[in-house]
């Protein structure tokens, strides 16, 4: 059975050099990629304004002609707070890459970091990215939940396993660090301390992590002023003050470790 490594006669090596190119290419976009797939999906929920949180209330209790305040604000507790936690995880792993951050053209090769989460798992960025899709697909229509689910969760696997290949390559000392420390999820008993894996590299380096999340932490900011009232030019003034606030962050949050890793 033919391999990536040993191409067939009906592909051929230029088959497998473009498709090289354009994996690498799609991870060099990853970025625009996943904001074009957030458009998109807000464009559906325009056209279709019921998200699926309201559906879930509609579900337990089909006799409710209306959704209240107080119904609201219990209903949009799961997606914002997966949010919030989703974006803990990639405020940590980024505070424990240093200016290593999600903004590289290709994966990091000049050192293996096994600080923090990634002592706990391989992908804890996309660990985060994964929980942010899911909680957007909750406060999205049925079809924006589809796009983004749909299209995201397949990306983000595509992008760990396309970085693990190039890591593989090129980082001595990472193919036995993937014997160890599993892809996506801790396994009981594998000593992983998950509060002190999330905590440390925040208190060493937090001011960083905020500037490099700042589109998500402005994002954060907005939902949670959704939450407490749907007003739209309210999420935007929040979403900037927060962005603001995580652009600005390293110059009032001095960095504790001592230097730029």
């Amino acid at each position: 059975m033919p391999t990536r490594l040993e191409p067939d006669a009906k592909f051929g090596r230029p088959a497998f050099r473009r498709q090289g190119l354009l994996a690498t290419w799609a991870y060099r976009t990853r970025v625009g990629i996943l904001l074009g797939l957030f458009v998109f999906a807000m464009i559906e929920n325009s056209r279709h304004p019921f998200p699926l949180w309201a559906g879930i209330l509609r579900f337990f209790d089909g006799k409710m002609a209306d959704i209240t305040s107080n119904d609201r604000h219990l209903a949009l507790l799961l997606p914002v707070g997966l949010y919030g936690a989703s974006l803990l995880l990639r405020l940590s792993a980024t505070a424990a890459l240093g200016s290593r951050t999600v903004w590289s053209s290709r994966p990091a090769t000049g050192g293996l970091v096994e600080d923090g989460l990634f002592s706990c798992v391989r992908h804890p960025l996309y660990v985060g990215s994964a929980g942010m899709i899911l909680s957007l697909s909750l406060m999205s229509s049925l079809a924006g939940a589809v796009i983004l689910v749909g299209g995201g969760i397949p990306f983000l696997a595509f992008l760990a396993r396309h970085e693990e290949a190039e890591l593989l390559r090129n980082l001595p000392g990472y193919a036995d660090y993937r014997k160890r420390v599993p892809a996506f999820f801790p396994v009981p008993g594998s000593g992983c301390r998950l509060r002190q894996a999330i905590a440390g590299p925040l208190r060493e380096n937090i001011g960083r992590g905020l500037r490099s999340e700042a589109a998500n932490v402005g994002l954060l900011g907005g939902f949670l002023s959704f939450w407490a009232t749907p007003n739209i030019l309210l999420f935007w003034i929040a979403f900037l003050l927060a962005l603001a606030f995580a652009l600005t962050a390293p110059i009032w949050i001095p960095g504790r470790s001592g230097g730029v890793r």
